[in-house]
């Protein structure tokens, strides 16, 4: 009895050594693949909605969905790029400003601290090196990973159109080793999945869209520089939780310190950001996306964590709503639903109750 025990507890930690293995290793592929799946289950009510309304074929109606998810990305790539071809263009031109403005900060810590400036100089030249070095690895690695996506992005489009046009394919693949007293619990499961898999990406697209609406009100009452690349950047980067946020509300409070706003408005720009921070957190998601496909912190961020060591930056992106869809399928499967409940996130009886009426408000 014993040595059956061991034997599981072995063949458990093989398996779980041999996936990890695959999913580093296959990182090539299996990236794509990924987002290739994701981009399908966005686009998919559309092209069911164009199979069932104007009679097209499967064939027409999966190339029209993957057109729209090039034409999409393909616009904010463009925009990201013109956009920061500008940002560039213009620390160049303001060179001399930044750097009046990093004297004067100097002279006042001179006149708090009683460090010279010699010091302070020598100081900051030490940090700036040590911070450059750490800061060039982890950006060369992550323009790498960007580079490389950009460069993959013509096969996500082949491979989503090629799973959009045998999704019936796929789903009949799986019906074939599930037994004939299983097939409708299966059947509501992909059924179950997908829908969560839509509503978690089309919830973050809504919550990006509501998060760039603000951010755009509150800088152009600021009159903040490179309104659009922080706006684009920092909608884009809050698919990522915990940190994306952090990074998106850092960095225009960043560039207000930087151009030259004033003490006030720094205060008060920080403060508003952190409410719209607080409510794309504690409001807009638990409305939108649901709480349904709310996972443990916990989880979260070692999700982030898993996806940043196996297959880098991507990781950081696919890693969340991969792991949603895996606390779905637990849930609704036979014996693992302990496991579903662990990976979720559970909140008070009081606060679930005021976001459903939250989100029985929204979709009336």
């Amino acid at each position: 009895m014993q040595f059956e025990k061991i034997k599981k507890t072995n063949q458990i930690f093989i398996f779980a050594a041999l996936l990890f293995a695959g999913l580093y290793y296959g990182a090539s592929l299996l990236v794509p693949f990924t987002f290739a799946v994701f981009f399908a289950a966005l686009i998919l009510p559309v092209v069911q909605w164009l199979e069932r309304n104007t009679r097209s074929a499967k064939l027409l109606s999966s190339f029209v969905g993957t057109f729209l998810i090039f034409l999409g990305v393909g616009i904010l790539i463009f925009f990201f790029i013109q956009q920061l071809g500008v940002f560039l263009q213009d620390i160049i031109e303001s060179q001399e400003q930044i750097l009046t403005y990093l004297r004067s900060a100097q002279v006042k810590a001179a006149e708090i601290t009683g460090f010279s400036l010699k010091q302070q100089d020598k100081l900051l030249e030490e940090s700036v090196m040590q911070i450059l070095n750490v800061t060039q690895s982890y950006v060369s690695g992550f323009l790498t990973g960007v580079t490389g996506l950009l460069l993959n992005f013509l096969l996500v489009l082949i491979l989503m159109f090629l799973v959009l046009l045998n999704r019936t394919k796929f789903e009949k693949f799986l019906m074939m080793y599930v037994k004939p007293e299983r097939q409708e619990e299966t059947q509501n499961i992909i059924t179950e999945a997908g829908k969560v898999a839509y509503k978690y990406l089309w919830g973050r697209l809504q919550v990006m869209t509501i998060l760039s609406i603000m951010y755009l009100i509150l800088f152009l009452a600021y009159d903040l520089k490179h309104t659009g690349l922080l706006i684009l950047f920092g909608a884009l980067i809050t698919i990522i939780p915990y940190i994306g946020p952090f990074i998106s509300g850092t960095l225009p409070i960043l560039f207000l310190i930087i151009f030259g706003g004033s003490s006030g408005e720094i205060i008060s720009f920080t403060i508003i950001i952190a409410i719209i921070q607080l409510i794309e957190s504690y409001v807009l998601e638990p409305v939108i996306i649901g709480s349904e496909v709310e996972q443990s912190p916990l989880f979260i961020i070692l999700a982030i964590i898993l996806g940043g060591i196996l297959w880098g930056p991507a990781g950081f992106i696919l890693f969340v709503p991969i792991f949603s869809i895996i606390k779905i399928l637990f849930d609704h499967t036979k014996g693992l639903e302990p496991v579903g409940y662990l990976l979720g996130n559970e909140r008070p009886n009081s606060k679930r109750n005021i976001f459903t009426k939250l989100q029985k408000k929204f979709r009336k």
